[in-house]
Formats: structure tokens, sequence, C-alpha cells
């Protein structure tokens, strides 16, 4: 079978369920039916126990037919779990030694947060991201959700990773920034680096895993629930799912990051941008300044 020829690793909450949506209209193109398969991340998934659920691609041949159409020029995989955990740049590698990297940076502070708000707005937390942040959670996953909130957001290593992998010429990277700001320039130059027809235009307004709430904390405790959330989905289409959703969930009044608290994080990240800069012959400082 053909093999998956490139991957988007990362980062989380850099925009790359958008990019993967706007890679799967181009009709040289398919991703994988499920975003997020973890493939090659699956037994460290495992072995964190990490609190999402998550529908396991845990063998090749599931994660073979996450793939259907014979038609296509490349096949892409998104899964942002592979930028972070060690052993991934050389399964895939060893899976296909000519995959082709795509690694999406956003500033590591608001990714930070961004993350936080998603698993506050799932019900996974209830502590404040200051309590987290800052080591001083009692909660039963609070070194995981420091890993997922702070390590995560620790490129430079994980880069070096890849780079020590893979040819540089098959890794592009992305400024959230930048995509945020120009997506049909930075979409047409993914194309450019996959070699697909860059003519393509796919649709660009429709915008993906932007912030909701639930509009109070009964509605916010309910789904809070895995089963409930499971139910739901495998009960109603997805339309009606969505439906459901905008009427409980809210994307008004997103919560802001503090000063004090964007400082302190500043400091904590400096160190490690500077090192990305220079890995990357590119100015990052500006995250922390």
């Amino acid at each position: 079978m053909k093999k998956v020829d490139f991957f988007i690793v990362g980062a989380p909450k850099a925009g790359t369920t958008s990019l993967y949506h706007y890679l799967n209209e181009h009709s040289e193109i398919e991703m994988s039916s499920q975003k997020e398969p973890d493939f090659f991340s699956d037994q460290s998934l495992q072995k964190q126990k990490l609190y999402y659920d998550k529908n396991r691609i845990d063998t090749l041949e599931k994660y073979n037919s996450l793939f259907e159409k014979e038609d296509v020029i490349l096949r892409g995989d998104s899964s942002v779990s592979y930028l972070f955990y060690e052993d991934v740049p050389h399964k895939i590698f060893t899976y296909n030694p000519d995959a082709k990297i795509i690694i999406m940076l956003r500033n590591p502070i608001d990714r930070a947060f961004s993350h936080y708000l998603m698993d506050y707005s799932l019900g996974l937390i209830s502590e404040s991201f200051e309590t987290i942040i800052q080591k001083q959670s009692k909660h039963k996953n609070a070194n995981l959700f420091y890993q997922q909130y702070i390590q995560v957001s620790e490129y430079s290593k994980q880069i070096k990773r890849y780079l020590e992998v893979f040819s540089k010429d098959n890794i592009h990277f992305i400024d959230y920034e930048d995509f945020k700001n120009d997506t049909s320039d930075v979409v047409n130059s993914v194309f450019l680096f996959l070699g697909v027809n860059d003519d393509f235009q796919p649709y660009l307004k429709k915008k993906y895993n932007t912030y909701t709430a639930p509009k109070n904390s009964l509605i916010r405790y309910v789904y809070s629930f895995v089963a409930f959330r499971k139910m739901v989905a495998n009960i109603l289409s997805k339309n009606l799912t969505k439906t459901i959703r905008n009427l409980f969930f809210t994307s008004d009044k997103k919560p802001q990051l503090s000063e004090l608290t964007r400082n302190f994080l500043k400091k904590h990240f400096e160190s490690d941008v500077r090192e990305l800069s220079e890995l990357l012959n590119k100015d990052f400082t500006k995250w922390t300044r």
C-alpha cells in the first residue's frame, strides 16, 4: 500500500487543524480520515496515560484504513503529538525516509494558554492556569497538564530531533502569525513544498478549532464526561451535534492572560526561544520581549 508522504507534526494549538482541512480540499492530497491518528506516538501516549480520549490507531492495518483514495498523489497525517515525543522522528523515518515534515510554531506563551483554555472548556481541569504553571496543582494529572502547557511549548529540543533525522530541505516551518495574517500565501508555500499544483485555492474563510466555552457551569460539568460526549457523537449526526454545541457553547468573552503571568512565562521561555532563533536562523525573540 502507498505510504504516507508528509506529516504535520505540531505544535498543538498552532493552526494545524485549519491546515489539515485546507490541504484536504486539494484534489492531489488525501489527509487521514481521522485527524490526529497518533500512530507513531501511540505507545508513548499509552505509557503516559494521557488524559485525552482517542480512537486508538495502534496497528499498521488500522493506520492504512484511514486512507482510501487511490487517485491522489500525496497522503498526509496531522498528529500534533509527533513533535513532542522523542522516538517519533526515527519511527517516521523508518516508515518513510523520504517523508516531508511540516512544523507550525506559535508564541509559546499564547500556545500554552490556548491549550489550557481548551482543556478547561472540555471540563478536564478546573484549576487556574497559574496554579498549573507554578506547579502548585494538587490534580492527579498535574504533571501531565504542566507537560502539555509548558514543556510542549519548549520547541528547540523537539525541532533538533527532527533536524538530526531529516534533511532540512524536507522540513517546512510555519510561523502561526504568518499563517493567521496571510493564510493564502502560507498555504500556497505548503503546496510548493509538497510539490502539488499551487494554483489551487482552498476555501479559507472557514476557521477551525476556534475558542468556545460552555455557557454555564452545569453544561461544563456534563460535558466533562467522556462517555457523554461519545454518546452524543455516536447517536447524532455531525451537523446536529454541531447545532447542539452552538446552543450550549459560546465564543464570547475569551479569557485573557494577565501581564503578571505573561511576564513570568517570558522569563521561563526566554532561553529556549533564543536557542530556537539560532537553530532556525530566524528571530523569534519578540515572543519573550
